[in-house]
């Protein structure tokens, strides 16, 4: 009994003095998000490696791959059913495009983005835009790429990725 009675006791003490979320931000906080919407070079530079992304996606070419992605980064991939619930999988990327990136293998792929949002905050950046994507020239799924850059030394990078997978597209 005296066991519990020090274990809610210490509890008790742990939510007294844990952090809580803050109601009031600091006053000079500004309520806009941190970074803006990309526009001129900025959006231009950073949607030129989407559009290498899709290069490679579509040719099948892990060069571009290995030139625009990080190495050892996971992707994830929401499957949305048609009951409109969806699940989850991590795919190892590396793994993944070693595997499906073979340009001996006769599956043809096609994928097109449209309408990209693009933020960036300096360094760091995402895009998510609408995608449909061909297998051997019939529709297979559409859904939203997600895509998180981060630039050095003057380059971006994709640095992660994700992306719905949904059958029932209008």
């Amino acid at each position: 009994m005296k066991k519990i009675l020090f274990l809610a006791c210490i509890l008790k003490c742990g939510f007294l003095f844990s952090q809580s979320l803050s109601i009031t931000p600091p006053e000079n906080y500004s309520q806009e998000p941190f970074g803006a919407v990309a526009s001129g070079i900025d959006k231009k530079e950073i949607l030129a490696v989407i559009d290498q992304f899709m290069l490679a996606v579509n040719t099948k070419d892990k060069s571009i791959f290995d030139a625009i992605l990080y190495k050892g980064i996971n992707r994830i991939v929401t499957n949305i059913d048609k009951d409109g619930s969806g699940s989850s999988v991590v795919i190892d990327n590396d793994q993944s495009i070693s595997l499906r990136m073979n340009p001996k293998t006769s599956e043809q792929f096609r994928e097109r983005y449209w309408d990209a949002k693009v933020l960036t905050d300096g360094f760091i950046a995402s895009v998510w835009a609408p995608y449909d994507f061909y297998l051997n020239g019939s529709f297979s799924h559409c859904g939203v790429d997600l895509f998180y850059l981060v630039k050095t030394d003057k380059v971006w990078k994709i640095a992660h990725f994700g992306y719905t997978r949904n059958k029932n597209c209008n």
